[in-house]
């Protein structure tokens, strides 16, 4: 056991770190796989063209925005074309935000990783069996800087020293990661920024640097908020939330109504890392640190954010909700990689967390300090993580369920954030959408068949106040002979065996997307 004021001895040591030489691995596959249907799919930057060429897009898949993966089109389309039937009662809107490459970069900085583009956000109304679509860039002050200007201005992933001296004290977020509905506002969110806020009918950008009434009081905030299942007031916190590269972290609640911070702590963490998301229970709150680990060596030369340090292990944190972070407690565990919550919970003094995950790194794009990338060790399973805060235990332990279910993107029912939770999902990749009941320990796949990939999806309520699990999945699938056209399918989350309820074809290949959010007809403000 470890206590907050007594971090792990040496946990900050690393080797030397020199990138991994092999990192021309097959990056396309590793990205059609976690954010397909219409995700980006490329992986470098594009150098940029002269002024007097005009603005042009590489032709190479294997470069950023090659292949016809930007989107820049920002759209309306009324009535959309459905076939099948949805649903009469369902009102709502399923929001999703993804990168969408604003402009190529210089040729020097043709290694950067596909996450970079600009946020696009895009929403589907749904209401009356009736679907309208709408897409909107997230004017962030890195967006406005660019448009501006018309080139990038920008350089590697969160390396601010490769940035043009003109953006010198803008914010870099890009918003492009996860998109939450809150107190009346949509907040784009990134994790290396304060989210922007956003009207959630119009899509216009209402605050590009939102800090909740100016309660947020560090420089970041994650992509991957949670809502209390009672109250629902909402918990985020922000890494690096003193600075590039700093192991502060910052936690806070938000009021449902005022969107006021209501409650705050800060902590530090064993060493400066990607954390990506979190666990918070009824009473708890838990932040796993992998070793994915930031690197000043590498940012100096000029290189991303993020490297993979094999030596190093993980951690995991466990503090009460609502204190000042002194009951901190940190578990060790091996240097495994998880990223993506499905669903936690307290039970007296235990504590269960599970998300997906892979006992080695699963970003292709990073680079690896002591090995090659294994891309068949890096297939995610869910994990189920659990510790007994009665017990002098100094270490975690690691459950793997359902090994048949292999995936990325784990998700849940979104009102069940903070309690025991039945029902869990999952991107199987060549499997399609998992649904994993952990009653029943028994998993059930929707799979589209050949020649369309699916992103992730959402679970959608039949009704506000349905039990839980009694719903629909949402999410689009990508016809690949089709000039990767989009569709919105929707099916049955209880009888994925029945095939898709309702498609809504699009006439075009939306924007690409990581996230995506589903809100209620009634949590909406009204026109």
């Amino acid at each position: 056991m470890q206590k907050q004021s007594g971090l792990p001895a040496g946990a900050v040591t690393r080797a030397g770190l020199e990138p991994d030489s092999t990192l021309t691995l097959d990056r396309r596959s590793f990205l059609r796989a976690a954010l397909a249907g219409g995700a980006v799919t490329s992986t470098g930057l594009a150098s940029m063209r002269s002024a007097e060429a005009g603005l042009s897009f590489p032709e190479d898949r294997r470069l950023f925005g090659g292949g016809g993966a930007v989107s820049r089109s920002e759209n309306d389309l009324y009535d959309c074309e459905v076939e099948g039937d949805i649903p009469a009662d369902l009102d709502g809107v399923f929001y999703r935000v993804g990168p969408d490459p604003q402009y190529p970069k210089p040729a020097q900085y043709e290694n950067d990783i596909p996450f970079d583009g600009e946020g696009h956000v895009t929403m589907f109304r749904i209401k009356d069996g009736h679907v309208d679509y709408r897409s909107r860039y997230v004017r962030t002050q890195r967006w406005k800087a660019q448009h501006a200007a018309r080139s990038s201005l920008f350089g590697m992933y969160r390396n601010p020293g490769t940035d043009a001296p003109s953006v010198k004290g803008l914010s870099r977020g890009t918003a492009n990661t996860q998109v939450f509905y809150h107190h009346g506002k949509l907040l784009a969110l990134k994790e290396d920024s304060p989210p922007v806020a956003m009207d959630p009918l119009t899509l216009e950008t209402l605050d590009d640097y939102y800090t909740f009434g100016g309660g947020l009081k560090g420089e970041t905030f994650t992509a991957h908020p949670k809502i209390d299942s009672h109250t629902g007031e909402l918990i985020g916190f922000g890494y690096e939330a003193k600075g590039l590269l700093t192991d502060d972290v910052e936690i806070i609640s938000v009021d449902p109504k005022t969107g006021k911070v209501t409650w705050s702590a800060w902590i530090k963490v064993p060493y400066a890392g990607m954390l990506h998301d979190f666990g918070v229970t009824e009473k708890h709150i838990m932040f796993l640190v992998i070793p994915m680990v930031s690197s000043r060596e590498i940012l100096a030369r000029n290189g991303p954010h993020f490297a993979w340090d094999s030596t190093l292990p993980s951690w995991l944190g466990v503090m009460a909700r609502g204190g000042d972070g002194s009951d901190l407690r940190w578990f060790k565990g091996k240097g495994e990689m998880a990223t993506h919550t499905m669903g936690n919970w307290s039970d007296g003094s235990k504590v269960y967390f599970d998300m997906d995950g892979a006992p080695t790194n699963q970003f292709p794009f990073f680079p690896q300090l002591h090995e090659s990338f294994d891309p068949n060790a890096a297939s995610g399973q869910i994990r189920r993580m659990r510790v007994d805060l009665s017990r002098k235990q100094d270490n975690f332990e690691v459950e793997i369920l359902y090994p048949e279910v292999r995936g990325v993107l784990a998700r849940q029912d979104d009102r069940y954030h903070t309690v025991h939770y039945r029902f869990g999902f999952l991107q199987a990749g060549r499997q399609g959408w998992a649904i994993v009941d952990h009653q029943t320990q028994l998993a059930k796949f929707y799979n589209p068949g050949p020649d369309t990939t699916l992103a992730e999806m959402c679970f959608v309520p039949r009704r506000k106040d349905a039990p839980e699990g009694d719903g629909y999945l949402i999410g689009i699938a990508t016809r690949l002979k089709e000039n990767s056209r989009s569709d919105l399918i929707l099916i049955d989350a209880q009888h994925p065996e029945d095939g898709v309820i309702a498609t809504v074809h699009m006439p075009y290949r939306i924007p690409g997307q990581v996230h995506g959010f589903w809100v209620g007809g009634s949590d909406l403000p009204e026109v």
